[in-house]
């Protein structure tokens, strides 16, 4: 659906096409919608991996450099290494994004995100036509960076109310392990309980149940009469 959106869009729309032109060869169309193109891939061969220094480059010859290509303002005066790592940066979000990802809501946000950076690098790179998105966080306009904050917000809003949401099962999962170790201490009481009451009884009952009477010694005079009387 979006192919078949974009081709129809190119036949329909001027600008489109000059935009296309530009981004399959903007040296050919220098003067006529190549120039910006052409600038930003100058701007990114001068500056090499070290860049030009602060301050040193020339981003006036850059057109709106300060919104649609500043990564190219930036690898110019500062370097690949540094662009390099902006790159990183943005990559890193997208994937603590996607630590939240059981969120459709966190899901969708974070894909817009990382979409913006693409057509943005991808536009000033000549990797995709240019289409004059802004970098987030990074490129000057007041509605792009209010726009950006809002998705950060409501992300972070979602973290936090998945790290509740597992402090929660875990407090539950805690409690449920105790009630298991509570209940099994207590049939093991029971059970030696149960235990020492047979012991008991079946000590009581080897006993006899009467002490037997001694025999009763008879006096020794009266034995002495009888023993006479005999006689």
């Amino acid at each position: 659906a979006g192919c078949g959106a974009a081709v129809i869009g190119y036949h329909i729309f001027s600008h489109i096409k000059v935009r296309v032109a530009a981004w399959q060869d903007p040296f050919a169309t220098y003067s006529n919608g190549g120039y910006q193109i052409a600038q930003s891939l100058f701007a990114i061969g001068s500056g090499g991996w070290f860049g030009t220094g602060l301050f040193k480059g020339q981003p006036d010859t850059i057109p709106v450099a300060e919104t649609d290509l500043i990564f190219s303002a930036i690898t110019e005066e500062i370097g690949m290494i540094f662009s390099l790592c902006l790159i990183l940066i943005c990559v890193s979000c997208y994937v603590m994004f996607l630590n939240i990802a059981i969120k459709l809501v966190a899901l969708g946000l974070g894909t817009c995100y990382i979409f913006q950076v693409f057509l943005q690098i991808g536009g000033v790179t000549k990797f995709i036509p240019l289409t004059g998105v802004t970098l987030p966080f990074v490129s000057y306009g007041g509605s792009s960076l209010l726009s950006t904050m809002i998705m950060f917000g409501i992300i972070q809003g979602l973290y936090i109310v998945r790290e509740d949401e597992e402090a929660e099962r875990e407090e539950k999962r805690r409690k449920k392990l105790q009630h298991e170790k509570n209940a099994k201490r207590r049939e093991r009481e029971l059970k030696d309980g149960s235990g020492r009451k047979t012991k008991k009884k079946s000590t009581t009952s080897d006993k006899p149940r009467f002490e037997e009477v001694p025999r009763q010694r008879t006096p020794k005079k009266a034995r002495s009469h009888n023993q006479q009387r005999v006689r």
